[in-house]
This record gives C-alpha cells, sequence and structure tokens, in this order.
C-alpha cells in the first residue's frame, strides 16, 4: 500500500507542471488581449471578451465643469455680462433658483454649454424700476452685448432681433448658429401685470 501512495504521489509531482503551465499560459494571453485592446485603442477603455470588442458606456462629460467658480453673494456663477448701452454689468449665476433670481441674472440653458459655440439662454427679473434686467427692454437691435466667462476673455455679441413671446416658448433655444456663439437674453415684458409675456433678445457673436 505504501508502495502504491509513493508512486501515485511521484507520477502527481510529474504531471503537475503539465496541467497547471498550460493554464497560466492561456490566462496570460487573455489578459495581454485585454491590455492591448485599451492601450491600443485611441482614448478607449475597450476590452475584447468572447472575440468580440466590447467598450462600456462613458457618461458625457458637463463641459460647464472646467469653469472656475466665481462666488456672488452666496451664489456660484459662471461669468458676467455687461451691457453699455443700459449700464448694466451683473454675476451670470450658474443656474436659475426663484433667490438666485432676486439678486442677479442666471444661466438656464445651452446647447454646447456655457458661452460657448451655439446659443447660451440667461434670464433675469424686470422689475420696471431700473435694477436687474429692467432696462433690457430698451435693448435695439444693434446693440452690444458682452459675455465673459470666468477666466476667460470678454466675448462680444451684436443683438440682430428682439421679439416678444409666451412664458413657455422654447423654440428659440435650439436654433442653428452655424458654429458661432449666440446668446438669448429673456426677461417678462414691461406689462407684465397684464401678460404673462417674454422679450426675447437675440444677439450673435462678432
Amino acid at each position: 500500500m505504501n508502495k502504491f501512495f509513493k508512486n501515485v504521489n511521484g507520477v502527481a509531482v510529474i504531471l503537475m507542471p503539465i496541467i497547471i503551465l498550460p493554464i497560466i499560459y492561456f490566462t496570460y494571453l487573455g489578459v495581454q488581449s485585454i491590455e492591448d485592446t485599451y492601450n491600443n485603442g485611441a482614448n478607449s477603455i475597450s476590452m475584447e471578451y468572447e472575440n468580440k470588442t466590447v467598450t462600456p458606456p462613458q457618461e458625457k462629460k458637463n463641459p460647464d465643469d472646467d469653469i472656475p467658480i466665481v462666488k456672488y453673494k452666496g451664489f456660484d456663477t459662471y461669468g458676467e455680462i455687461r451691457i453699455p448701452s443700459i449700464n448694466l454689468e451683473q454675476r451670470v449665476i450658474s443656474n436659475v433658483t426663484a433667490k438666485a433670481i432676486e439678486n442677479s441674472c442666471a444661466y438656464l440653458y445651452s446647447t454646447n454649454g456655457f458661452n460657448r459655440p451655439g446659443n447660451t439662454v440667461i434670464i433675469g427679473h424686470n422689475y420696471r424700476n431700473g435694477k436687474l434686467f429692467s432696462n433690457v427692454t430698451k435693448l435695439k437691435v444693434g446693440d452690444k452685448i458682452y459675455l465673459k466667462t470666468n477666466g476667460q476673455n470678454e466675448i462680444e455679441f451684436t443683438i440682430y432681433k428682439t421679439f416678444e413671446t409666451t412664458s413657455d416658448d422654447a423654440s428659440f433655444y435650439n436654433r442653428q448658429t452655424n458654429g458661432k456663439r449666440e446668446i438669448s437674453l429673456s426677461t417678462c415684458t414691461d406689462d407684465a401685470d397684464t401678460t404673462d409675456n417674454r422679450l426675447i433678445i437675440l444677439a450673435k457673436e462678432n
């Protein structure tokens, strides 16, 4: 009996490398295939699985995350707007809340990010007393608007259209800008006591 076990153990010792080494080798090839797919892809996190290339879904990066935040009255702001013809200079708060637009204008929407190529929508209150966006109603085609993103240079825009519309009209948000920057200012009309209409100012980058 002892002789039998000695023979079995001897065979096991001989066969062990033959069994283990192929497993290690093919495991290495699988890992190497994944690493090669990762390293060779242009900014890719693809991997090979069962002879198919699989790319996990990636979250789209918010372009506004790169903007340095400047605080104003406790609110985060992305930049500032300046309109010389009505003597307006205001910080642009990063998102619209009821409290935010009691203190300054605010960034409502954009097609590609704040003050980037595409359309940026900024809204403000018309108190009809000269404060905040009250004097935006005096703007006309040809007037200049300057918008600056924090940490960047000021961009000059020229007003090319003004119109009144209903408060729920968003048809101008996603307009074609041909790769240029455009901005849309939105505020209540001067007759806000009797209507819920909005005055919209469209301006394009020079």
